[in-house]
């Protein structure tokens, strides 16, 4: 899903959260917004790493390429896709580690939230465009997954 999706979704979300609760105020409104798209962040460290290609522009054209020919495969093609971009901010992992700071800070709370919320669209999106689900599962195992492949 492209990050304007995410800033349009996310908005409308935090919004919501806004106005049912109130107390979290302005601040909790813009982290929850913003976490809900930075998380894709990772996606940018995953093609600088890999590409060894820091322009932001050039990993925003890349993955928008790379989403055009994927959404264009039918359902069994993408299901064989072997491409495994591994994304240490959308897992399971991260989640874990959210809850366990959240005990001691609410900001990272809100963060939580907007990564659920992230992760909740981006697991609808890959259903109903037929991929895989490892995006949004154990990064653990994505990371190991894509070493063995190389």
């Amino acid at each position: 899903m492209l990050p304007k999706t995410h800033a349009f979704f996310g908005l409308i979300f935090s919004f919501a959260i806004f106005l049912i609760f109130p107390e979290i105020g302005y601040f909790g409104f813009l982290i929850i917004w913003a976490s809900s798209i930075f998380i894709d962040v990772d996606h940018y460290l995953f093609y600088a790493i890999t590409k060894k290609d820091w322009n932001l522009r050039n990993a925003y054209l890349y993955f928008i390429k790379m989403n055009s020919l994927h959404n264009n495969l039918s359902r069994k093609e993408k299901r064989k896709l072997s491409y495994n971009v591994f994304c240490i901010f959308h897992g399971i992992e991260a989640i874990l580690i959210l809850i366990l700071l959240s005990l001691f800070h609410k900001i990272f709370l809100y963060i939580l939230i907007g990564f659920i919320f992230h992760e909740g669209l981006d697991f609808i999106y890959l259903i109903y465009h037929g991929y895989k689900l490892n995006h949004v599962g154990s990064q653990t195992y994505n990371i190991l997954n894509y070493k063995k492949r190389f």
